[in-house]
């Protein structure tokens, strides 16, 4: 299942898990990409779900916490769009 602009995920980076929202959704080569601003406010760019990789959207943590709405992000997504204060980034 796809990740939309503005859904809360969990991102694994080296077994450590971060809160974030997904910003952007493309695809490379068949495989679907996402940009991810974290809460720390940093962005990961070309992040994908594989767990083959060392950063990814944790789909089971995303699925069993976030999408149950157990956490959510204290990242204001909506006003972020709203007034063009998106971090400028290039994926």
């Amino acid at each position: 299942m796809p990740y939309k602009e503005g859904t809360t995920v969990i991102v694994t980076n080296d077994d450590v898990n971060h809160v974030g929202v997904v910003l952007d959704q493309f695809s490379i080569r068949k495989q679907t990409m996402y940009d991810v601003l974290l809460e720390n406010r940093s962005v990961i760019t070309m992040l994908n779900t594989s767990n083959n990789n060392n950063i990814y959207i944790n789909r089971t943590l995303t699925k069993s916490l976030c999408e149950s709405g157990e956490i959510t992000t204290t990242i204001p997504y909506k006003h972020l769009v709203e007034n063009d204060l998106l971090p400028e980034f290039k994926s």
